[in-house]
Parts: C-alpha cells; sequence; structure tokens
C-alpha cells in the first residue's frame, strides 16, 4: 500500500511533493533519481497515488476506487512505460506508450500520469520523441522518470524536469526500520543496514534472503580459516562463491570483516564491530594478525573491487585476492 506515511527518510522531497499537491502547483514533469533499492519508485508511486485519489488531499487516502485500482496496478490513469524490445527504451516505445496516447483524456481524475521506470536507458532519439511532448504536455499529463544516473539525460530534457535526488539512509534509520517491522532483530539488524549502503529496500531483501545468510556464512568461513588454508582450497572457495556474485559485492563483505578486525585490534572495544554475530572470531582474528597487515589489506580489496567492475574473470579476481590477503597476514 503506497503512502508517503510509510516512507522513511528524504522528508524534503515528501515535502516538496505534498505541497506541490496541495497547493496545486504540480510539474508536468519530475525525475527521481537514486540508486537501486534506496526508494525512488516508493516514492514516485506514492506521489502518483496522491495525485489520483479522489479525495484530493496531500496523502492518499487508501480507501476511495481510484487508491484501490493503484495497489492493484489496474488505474487506468496510471500508465507504466516499459522497454518492449529490448533493454533500452527506444523511440518506437516513447511513440508507441506515450505520444498516441498522451491526447487522450483522463478516464477519473485530474491527473493522468506515465511513470518511466528505467528512464535512463531512453535512447537520444528516444529522449527527443519525449521531449515533444514535455515542450507541449496537456494540462492534465504528469511524467515521473525514475534513474540511476541523471547524466544519461539530454540537457534539454533536464531543463524540463523537477528533479528529486534520493539520498541514502543513515544506517541507524535502516536498523530500527527492520527492528520496529520485525524483519530482524537487534544484532543482525546493524549488518543489514551496513550492507543495504542506505536502502531499506535493499536490507530488506538481505534480511529476507535465505541466499545472503549462505553467502555471509561462507565468506566468513574463509576468512576465519585464510591462515590454515591451502592455495588449493582458497581457489575451491572461490569458485563456490561465484554463486553469489549477482547477490551482492562480496568484496565489500571481505572488507567489511577485516574493518572489524582492525577497529577492533586498534580499540578492543566490541561495541565498534559491526557484525555482531561475529563477535568471538573478529576478536580472535584481530589477536592473530599483525598491524601491518591489515593496514595493507583495504588496498588490495579495492583493486580486486575495480578488476571484477572491469569484467575480470570473477573466480581469477577472488582468487588472486584471498592469495594476496593471505600473503599480507603471514608477514
Amino acid at each position: 500500500m503506497y503512502s508517503f506515511k510509510e516512507i522513511e527518510g528524504n522528508e524534503h522531497i515528501i515535502k516538496s511533493m505534498r505541497r506541490a499537491v496541495k497547493n496545486k502547483m504540480v510539474s508536468h514533469a519530475y525525475i527521481i533519481s537514486g540508486a537501486e533499492g534506496s526508494g525512488k519508485k516508493l516514492i514516485a508511486s506514492a506521489f502518483a497515488k496522491t495525485l489520483l485519489c479522489d479525495e484530493r488531499a496531500d496523502e492518499p487516502c487508501c480507501k476511495c476506487v481510484s487508491c484501490r485500482t493503484f495497489d492493484g496496478g489496474n488505474n487506468p490513469d496510471m500508465i507504466y512505460v516499459y522497454p518492449k524490445k529490448t533493454k533500452a527504451l527506444s523511440v518506437d516505445d516513447v511513440r508507441e506508450q506515450i505520444t498516441s496516447d498522451v491526447n487522450i483524456k483522463p478516464y477519473n481524475h485530474d491527473y493522468k500520469i506515465y511513470m518511466i521506470p528505467k528512464a535512463d536507458t531512453l535512447t537520444v532519439q528516444a529522449q527527443n520523441a519525449l521531449l515533444k511532448t514535455l515542450e507541449e504536455p496537456p494540462e492534465y499529463a504528469v511524467f515521473i522518470l525514475l534513474a540511476e544516473n541523471t547524466a544519461a539525460f539530454l540537457p534539454t530534457v533536464l531543463s524540463r524536469c523537477v528533479l528529486f535526488d534520493i539520498k541514502p539512509l543513515p544506517n541507524d534509520t535502516v536498523k530500527n526500520y527492520l527492528v520496529a517491522k520485525g524483519k530482524a532483530d537487534d544484532k543482525s539488524s546493524s549488518v543489514y543496514a551496513e550492507y543495504s549502503q542506505g536502502s531499506i529496500g535493499k536490507a530488506i531483501m538481505f534480511a529476507e534472503s535465505e541466499e545472503f545468510a549462505e553467502m555471509r556464512s561462507s565468506v566468513s568461513s574463509v576468512l576465519k580459516d585464510m591462515g590454515r588454508l591451502s592455495y588449493f582450497e582458497l581457489t575451491e572457495a572461490a569458485k563456490k562463491l561465484e554463486a553469489f556474485k549477482d547477490l551482492t559485492d562480496i568484496t565489500d563483505m571481505i572488507y567489511m570483516w577485516y574493518r572489524d578486525v582492525l577497529a577492533y585490534k586498534i580499540t578492543g572495544k566490541e561495541e565498534r564491530i559491526i557484525e555482531k554475530d561475529l563477535i568471538s572470531a573478529v576478536k580472535a582474528e584481530a589477536g592473530r594478525v599483525s598491524y601491518e597487515g591489515l593496514y595493507r589489506i583495504p588496498k588490495l580489496i579495492m583493486e580486486s573491487k575495480k578488476q571484477i567492475k572491469q569484467n575480470v574473470n570473477f573466480v581469477f579476481a577472488l582468487e588472486m585476492l584471498f592469495i594476496n590477503i593471505k600473503g599480507e597476514l603471514s608477514e
């Protein structure tokens, strides 16, 4: 159920949207940008639902026919624009889903809304086709473009849109949300919040994912036994971890482990450890390794992260990272 009341953080964006609705100063085009899982679709949907609500207030009532059909995905004045043939939105997609439809008046509302979930995949030709409508839109038309990368837009498109940039939420906000909603206990919520990078959506996904739990267990098993594992065993571990490469960045998980080890070694304080469920293992590792090796490991991890992003073979990059870390810890 989409509602501004259900959204955590980004209060300035919510306030601006509600003010626009209340004062009847809704613009014809908006770009809502943010990382994957940042909540941009949630915010956009709450805004769209508010515009279409029969109560015409600055918050959807969630009870009227319009709100119910919106939540059910069959409100006739809410149009979602997706690519039909390729991953990118083409000029044909714009012409068939927007241009040919936009002059048809709303069925039941003051507004007719076009939401483009992956607007940063619009080709240049598609953007130019959309631009013609943005320049002279019907009075009832509202376009909501969602994007991770605003640099993909033409300056002429950007200039005709109100831009909202969604910021990552503080870890404490994400953590408290997970606990309040019963998604995780206090200990595990800290871990999910850290890996989520300020995204409640990602944090919930991690909390509900058995695969993520299995991935953490597999990675931590390797790191805890790094000093005792042979090079062959490290290679085999890298091969097994390949199954998780699309779930989240494994190098972040490795970085988190050594960040905790170093933090505890320096301070001797358990509260500095983020992965609370691994406190005993972190403390044991901190007692075994030297400062010098720990200080050099982050650079190795960043180099491996860069290689993986540059499409270097995943298993090879991870294998070399493990071997190099083992070398640092052995010195």
